[in-house]
């Protein structure tokens, strides 16, 4: 099993979906994933874990440079909010519901590619 392809569709969609989180809507994350998930033909399970990790990745590195640079207050508040004990939690719930959404849409790419192939 060739590991090349998995690795950079896993660099490409978490460095565009970082960089457009920054100057775009938080949906924005989903971009790559619709964007490259046709162009590596990737099976639909491995396009779904790719895209997941990349944007769980992203999300929670960018969720806690934010927490360090504001000394976790904000995340503690909004931790305290929810009721979670741990600013950690409130990240990795953070990380997990951005990786379930771009997984979602590079699967859905990735089925899209294969029908377009059955035709």
């Amino acid at each position: 099993m060739e590991y090349t392809p998995m690795i950079l569709l896993f660099i490409l969609i978490a460095l565009n979906a970082f960089f457009l989180n920054l100057v775009l809507p938080w949906w924005s994350m989903i971009l790559p994933g619709l964007f490259f998930g046709q162009r590596f033909r990737e099976t639909p399970l491995t396009a779904f874990i790719v895209g997941f990790l990349a944007v769980f990745v992203a999300w929670s590195v960018h969720a806690t440079v934010i927490n360090h640079l504001n000394e976790g207050v904000l995340s503690a508040r909004i931790a305290e909010t929810f009721g979670v004990e741990q600013a950690w939690i409130l990240i990795a719930i953070t990380g997990v519901i951005g990786g379930v959404m771009s997984g979602i849409a590079t699967m859905t790419r990735a089925l899209f590619a294969q029908a377009q192939a059955k035709k």
